[in-house]
C-alpha cells in the first residue's frame, strides 16, 4: 500500500511540474464551466460499533483510495462524485441467543459512492473550504453467512461453465458527511486538496448511527476553457 502511495505522490509532483511550465500560468484555481479529476489516498479513524444484542465490532484504521469528478457550477460552488475503496482489520464478539459468546476477526472490504457539494472561500492559490455529501455505502465482512455454493451458464464458446462462492455477511447503508479542508492551487491545471471529513453511516441493527472520520489528500486535474 504504501509503494502505490509513494507513486502516486511522485505522479502528482511530476504532472505539477509539467503544468507549470505550460501556458496556464494562473494559480487561482478552476473557473466556471470546468471539470476537474480527483484521485489519493484517504487515512480512515478506527471505530467501535456496537449492534443490537449485544454483538460488537472494532473497525481498525487503515488507507484506502478514492477517484471522482467534479464540476465548477460557478468560480466557488463545485458539485461532484467519487467512489472509495478500503479495506479494514475487525475485532468482534457474536452474542449468540444462548448467551454464548463468540469471537470473530478478519478483514472488512468497505467501498462507497458518494455525490459531494464544495464552497471555496478566497481568490488566490490558497482556498479554504467546506463539503457536505451523501451516498451509499457498502460493506462485505468476508465472513461466510452459509455454506459454499456453485453457479454455472452457458458459454457459446466454453459450453457449460460452473465456478464456486462463497456468500458472505455484508450490508448496504445510506451515509451522509460533513467536512472542511483546503486547497492549494500550482496552476490552473493542476491542485492539491486536503480535508477532513466525518461520515454517518445509517447501519442497520447498530445501536446508534456510527460516525467514522477520515483524513484524505487528493491530487486534482483539471480541464476547461483556459
Amino acid at each position: 500500500m504504501n509503494n502505490r502511495i509513494s507513486w502516486l505522490i511522485a505522479a502528482a509532483m511530476l504532472a505539477a511540474s509539467h503544468g507549470t511550465s505550460a501556458q496556464m500560468t494562473s494559480n487561482t484555481g478552476g473557473s466556471t464551466g470546468d471539470w476537474e479529476f480527483r484521485i489519493g489516498p484517504v487515512f480512515t479513524q478506527s471505530k467501535d460499533i456496537s449492534f443490537d444484542g449485544g454483538t460488537t465490532a472494532d473497525l481498525k484504521s487503515d488507507t484506502g483510495f478514492k477517484l471522482g469528478t467534479g464540476y465548477y457550477i460557478t468560480d466557488q460552488f463545485v458539485v461532484g462524485g467519487n467512489f472509495a475503496w478500503g479495506r479494514s482489520d475487525f475485532n468482534g464478539t457474536v452474542q449468540g441467543n444462548n448467551g454464548a459468546v463468540a469471537y470473530e476477526n478478519g478483514r472488512v472490504d468497505l467501498s462507497s459512492l458518494m455525490f459531494d457539494a464544495t464552497y471555496l472561500l478566497g481568490q488566490g492559490a490558497f482556498k479554504p473550504y467546506g463539503v457536505v455529501g451523501l451516498g451509499w455505502n457498502w460493506a462485505s465482512t468476508n465472513i461466510a453467512s452459509g455454506p459454499p455454493q456453485t453457479g454455472c451458464w452457458w458459454d457459446p464458446w466454453w459450453g457449460y461453465i460452473c465456478s464456486g462462492y462463497q456468500p458472505t455477511k455484508g450490508s448496504n447503508s445510506f451515509t451522509y458527511q460533513v467536512g472542511a479542508g483546503a486547497q492549494f492551487n500550482f496552476n490552473r491545471s493542476f491542485a492539491v486538496t486536503a480535508d477532513y471529513r466525518y461520515t454517518v453511516v445509517d447501519l442497520d441493527h447498530a445501536t446508534s448511527n456510527p460516525g467514522i472520520g477520515s483524513i484524505q489528500l487528493m491530487f486534482v486535474w483539471r480541464a476547461g476553457h483556459y
